[in-house]
């Protein structure tokens, strides 16, 4: 076990990404690589405890009592391989989509599955647009046909290679740095989208959260009034960072033919600014999601959600923010100890049923 200021990690890797398991203690747990490249989980604050327990993954339905839900997502982890926030999301849509966390869950999943094919279109035709645009050429004969259609596809061919030749770039080349950037940007989305894409859908309701919890703290006299200021102040300073690196990808694309022409270069400063995204916004739609279940709960819910949220709060790691939140985190442990939840009869190791059912309400929503 290590406290929280000792063990704050200096990057998001070694912070690890938050997995949706509705097994309430180890909901929004994180998951990481150890030094041996194995799979690993990270506990906060165990059965009050002052600290993050470290326990394998391997091991992890031998020391907790799980869901089946559970215990499906971790194989699926397991056999994947990967801890990113991008291959923890894969992994769980898999699993909600297999009905064992509710059937609201499933819908959720089906959902989002279905906005990124949307997206992936969507920006697969902007990108197509922005490639006409910097070179002269008109798309509206392309969206008239229809972008899917036939004829469309023929026209898309045609004016790609018109607009090739303008950039002094192979087709097949032009295709391929197309393919990649709309990859890279799909989660991200352009800015001039009627559409926004997931993840400024989720920068978006990070802000509505600062506004929420600080206006909520500031007219709360309870011990949790505190805590709920310094989830709102973690909220800011992940959103300061989360505007510099979505300025940095518009920026980019608004100089559209400059990063195709310098695209091998470029290739890699847009893909870190992507991933670092997901990394930053990563655990947050759990938390805002929550906090507006709880805004139609009583007074003492919303403490104890707090409370809760407090527990999975995304800490920024030491690398990304001057400002040291695991060493005010450890100040505010105290009070969080004497109101946190009990999660599981440890006398006879039964789930609390109830917060297992309201965790997959919120997994419902948060997919």
């Amino acid at each position: 076990m290590r406290s929280l200021t000792n063990f704050a990690p200096s990057t998001f890797e070694e912070r690890g990404a938050a997995v949706a398991f509705t097994t309430p203690v180890l909901a929004q747990t994180r998951v990481r690589k150890d030094d041996r490249d194995k799979l690993e989980v990270l506990i906060p604050n165990l059965s009050e405890g002052h600290g993050v327990y470290v326990v394998p993954w391997k091991g992890l339905p031998l020391a907790f009592p799980m869901t089946v839900h559970d215990r499906m997502l971790q194989d699926l982890i397991r056999k994947a391989d990967g801890c990113s926030p991008d291959d923890i999301r894969k992994a769980v849509l898999q699993a909600a989509r297999c009905g064992l966390a509710g059937p609201l869950a499933v819908e959720a999943a089906e959902a989002a599955l279905r906005d990124e094919d949307e997206q992936r279109l969507l920006i697969n035709y902007q990108l197509i647009v922005e490639v006409l645009k910097a070179v002269g050429l008109e798309s509206t004969d392309i969206l008239r046909a229809g972008l899917g259609s036939e004829k469309g596809e023929q026209l898309t061919r045609s004016y790609m290679t018109k607009a090739a030749q303008s950039l002094a770039l192979e087709p097949t080349e032009l295709y391929t740095r197309v393919a990649e950037l709309a990859t890279f940007m799909e989660p991200v989305g352009i800015a001039t989208s009627p559409k926004p894409a997931r993840l400024r859908r989720l920068a978006r309701d990070l802000l509505q959260f600062r506004d929420s919890m600080t206006e909520w703290s500031n007219g709360n006299v309870s011990e949790a009034a505190p805590i709920g200021t310094f989830c709102a102040e973690v909220a800011e300073h992940t959103l300061n960072q989360v505007r510099n690196v979505v300025n940095q990808l518009d920026q980019s694309v608004a100089a559209f033919e400059l990063l195709l022409r310098q695209w091998d270069t470029k290739r890699t400063l847009v893909r870190k600014a992507t991933t670092r995204l997901s990394w930053l916004l990563d655990g947050w739609d759990f938390i805002i999601t929550s906090w507006a279940e709880a805004q139609t709960r009583s007074k003492h819910e919303q403490d104890m959600t707090v409370h809760e949220l407090f527990r999975v709060l995304p800490l920024l790691p030491r690398d990304e923010e001057k400002s040291d939140h695991a060493l005010q985190a450890n100040g505010l442990l105290a009070a969080n100890r004497r109101t946190v939840r009990a999660y599981v009869d440890w006398r006879s190791g039964q789930l609390d049923t109830d917060l297992v059912m309201r965790i997959e309400a919120i997994k419902g929503k948060a997919a």
